[in-house]
């Protein structure tokens, strides 16, 4: 009893030391993991940060792209231009201006360029250098419209020139003391308007306007004349619905007024 005792302790260290050894072997063929540097990024920040990197790379290519100036393209409102034949003591052009073109100029200012012709009917003569007016309304229109020419002629904004006109038509009778009137009424100097039409630089502006006038094709027959960029087409509907028609002939986007 006792050797077969002996025998079974040593089968059972042999199978512990066999078993201690197996363990052993297998642990050795386990990866050995380094511990981690404080003075190196992991692969997981590693590749976090190059991802980050290479997106903060590109988002400045395209903020510091170069700027190829030469073809940069500037939107550019386009505008129609309007030029208005009248003389100051006709009804129908003081009719026109104050019902219909102040009204569509304040609303679509914007896309507008209008050119003030104040000549009508008139006709110029010259005779020993001298130049002198027949006006359809006789020689008070032909005063009036000589101050309507030195107003659009000296005031450079178009919306007071178109103010002032507007103001002066109303009452145009007195030409000279209603024209002080309105130019002074806009904040504008009346002296550089009354030099003007007191000297040969009204006379030869409004030798101009009648030039301007007489060179219409077709001639003019009826006044106010209103061309829209160098039309007169549909004469009849624009003394009746000024804003409306030039609405319709606007070849830009839709304006907010119409």
């Amino acid at each position: 009893m006792d050797m077969g005792g002996g025998r079974l302790i040593r089968i059972m260290i042999l199978v512990l030391v066999m078993v201690l050894v197996w363990k052993i072997w297998d642990y050795s063929a386990l990866p050995v993991l380094e511990p981690p540097s404080f003075n190196a990024e992991s692969e997981v920040a590693k590749g976090f940060s190059s991802s980050k990197l290479q997106k903060d790379q590109e988002q400045n290519s395209v903020l510091q792209a170069p700027v190829d100036e030469e073809h940069l393209e500037v939107a550019v409102k386009s505008t129609m231009r309007i030029e208005i034949y009248y003389e100051v003591l006709c009804p129908d052009s003081r009719h026109f201006i104050m019902k219909q073109l102040t009204p569509a100029y304040e609303k679509l200012k914007d896309i507008l360029q209008v050119g003030l012709v104040p000549y009508g009917k008139a006709e110029t003569q010259e005779k020993n250098g001298k130049i002198t007016f027949d006006c359809q309304h006789g020689p008070r229109e032909c005063e009036g419209n000589i101050v309507h020419a030195c107003v659009t002629n000296i005031i450079k904004d178009e919306a007071k020139q178109i103010a002032i006109v507007h103001c002066m038509i109303d009452r145009n009778e007195q030409p000279m003391l209603v024209g002080k009137k309105c130019v002074e009424k806009h904040g504008e100097n009346w002296g550089s308007i009354s030099s003007c039409v007191s000297s040969d630089k009204g006379i030869s502006i409004l030798k101009h306007m009648g030039q301007m006038t007489h060179r219409l094709k077709p001639e003019v027959s009826f006044i106010p004349t209103i061309t829209i960029d160098g039309s007169q087409e549909d004469q009849k509907h624009i003394l009746q619905d000024f804003h409306k028609v030039l609405c319709k002939r606007y070849k830009g986007p839709r304006h907010p007024s119409c």
